[in-house]
């Protein structure tokens, strides 16, 4: 896994997202995973182009954890499909029940992804599940209709209250993805997740790097938000008032889903990319119990590394 540069991240990310690789059969997923361990225990004779292609297949299908395939809706190499399906319900949405309906839609699709691209260090009870469900859902409907309210409030005629209602999904989901992956992934910071020395081999649970790994995969979300939810809302405001538009109403859909593509392609692995998915840290930065540790070669450890999550 190259993760040493940020345009490597982004390159595996970008990777990890396409769509072929959410269709793979459990065979070809066999087959890569056997052919990259294959490779690493005995250094078997295998050309660039196949073990690149390994690597892709198992990066985008197989959770790093648990080694487990990934169900295939939650993968990230369908993240645009489902994507632009819910992203173009809520920026579509019109009226209270629209927009209620979209973000119980997007939550409902986010609360699975989150889990299946955890940290699996700990099993998660269904009982926490359900709670970071219901408590993400709760924040994105009451951000929808508290700003819309907030909204309806502005005197008629205001120039930027348009524009300020085509931003409200925004809102609501940068809310509820802080409830959403912080009650879902609780226990990661709560009671730590593994880390492990230079050599793979675990040095033991830390709550600290579980807090660093969730926080990282908040920002990272928010920020891939951004340009999805901001850009396509405000240029189709200034769009549907063209009168090209005006005398095409119909094309008003395809444009919208068109940019909402091209931002979700373009957004993600850049934001993604930020944070190393198999993060490292000081020992000096966790808690004392892993300072002056020393690894199975009597060798002091100064970093550790662990699974970030998606």
């Amino acid at each position: 896994m190259d993760e040493a540069t940020y345009w490597a991240r982004v390159q595996r990310v970008f990777n990890m997202m396409d769509i072929r690789t959410a269709f793979v059969t459990d065979s070809q997923v066999d087959a890569a995973v056997e052919l990259l361990k294959s490779h690493e225990d005995t250094s078997i004779s295998v050309s660039l182009e196949e073990l690149e292609k390994a690597r892709i297949i198992k990066d985008a299908v197989v959770h790093p954890d648990t080694g487990e395939k990934i169900f295939l809706p939650l993968r990230l190499s369908f993240i645009i499909p489902c994507n632009l399906v819910l992203d173009t319900l809520m920026i579509s949405a019109r009226g209270y029940a629209q927009n209620v309906g979209a973000q119980w839609l997007n939550q409902t699709y986010n609360c699975l992804h989150y889990y299946a691209n955890r940290n699996a260090s700990n099993d998660e009870a269904g009982r926490r599940i359900l709670e970071a469900y219901v408590g993400a859902t709760a924040s994105s409907v009451g951000a929808v209709v508290g700003l819309h309210a907030l909204l309806d409030r502005v005197p008629s005629g205001n120039r930027w209250a348009p524009l300020a209602r085509r931003l409200v999904p925004f809102g609501a989901v940068a809310a509820a993805d802080v409830l959403n992956l912080g009650i879902t992934r609780r226990d990661e910071f709560l009671e730590g997740i593994k880390v492990f020395d230079s050599h793979g081999d675990e040095v033991g649970q830390s709550r600290l790097a579980g807090a660093r790994g969730v926080s990282a995969c908040i920002a990272g979300r928010i920020a891939a938000a951004a340009p999805i939810l901001v850009i396509p809302p405000l240029v189709m405001h200034r769009l549907e008032r063209a009168q090209f538009y005006i005398k095409r109403p119909y094309l008003k859909l395809p444009t919208l889903i068109a940019m909402l593509g091209a931002s979700i392609q373009i957004s993600v692995p850049l934001c993604f990319g930020i944070f190393k998915q198999q993060a490292s840290v000081d020992v000096v930065k966790l808690e004392s119990s892993f300072h002056n540790r020393v690894d199975r070669f009597g060798q002091p450890i100064n970093q550790v590394s662990f699974n970030k999550g998606i």
